[in-house]
C-alpha cells in the first residue's frame, strides 16, 4: 500500500508540473509573459512567511498580554506581497487567464514557499559550518 502512495504522491506532482508548464507555455505564447518564475516565486514564497510569522508573533503577544503591532504589521506586508504578486499577473495577462492561473499558482507556492524556508534554514546552519561544543566539567 505504501508504494501506492509514492506512485500516486509522484503521478500527483508529475501532473502539477505538467500544468505548469502548459500555463507558461501559453502565457508565454499568447501575452509574451511568464507566469511562474523565481521572481513572482521569491516575491509570494516572502509573502506567505511574511503572513505565516506575523500571525505566529500576534498569536504569541495577544496571549502574554505583549505588543501586537509586529505581528499586524508583519501580516500587512505578507498580504500586500502576496495580493501584488496577484494583481501583477492579472494586469501582465487577461482577467479570466490571471485569476485561474493565479490561484493555482498561489496554491502551487504555498508548499513550495514552506520547503524552501526549511532548505533555506538547512543551508544557513551548513553554511556556518556549526561545530558541536563539548561542556569539560
Amino acid at each position: 500500500m505504501t508504494v501506492l502512495y509514492i506512485l500516486g504522491f509522484l503521478a500527483a506532482v508529475f501532473a502539477l508540473m505538467l500544468i505548469v508548464m502548459w500555463i507558461n507555455e501559453f502565457s508565454n505564447k499568447r501575452f509574451d509573459y511568464e507566469f511562474f518564475n523565481w521572481g513572482n516565486f521569491a516575491i509570494t514564497a516572502l509573502g506567505y512567511l511574511s503572513l505565516w510569522y506575523g500571525n505566529d508573533w500576534f498569536k504569541e503577544a495577544s496571549t502574554a498580554g505583549g505588543d501586537i503591532l509586529n505581528g499586524q504589521i508583519l501580516i500587512g506586508i505578507g498580504a500586500v506581497f502576496v495580493i501584488g504578486s496577484f494583481l501583477n499577473n492579472i494586469r501582465r495577462t487577461n482577467f479570466l487567464f490571471g485569476v485561474f492561473a493565479g490561484v493555482y499558482q498561489l496554491a502551487i507556492y504555498v508548499p513550495l514557499s514552506i520547503a524552501s524556508a526549511f532548505v533555506l534554514l538547512i543551508l544557513a546552519a551548513w553554511a556556518m559550518e556549526t561545530k558541536p561544543v563539548y561542556n569539560i566539567n
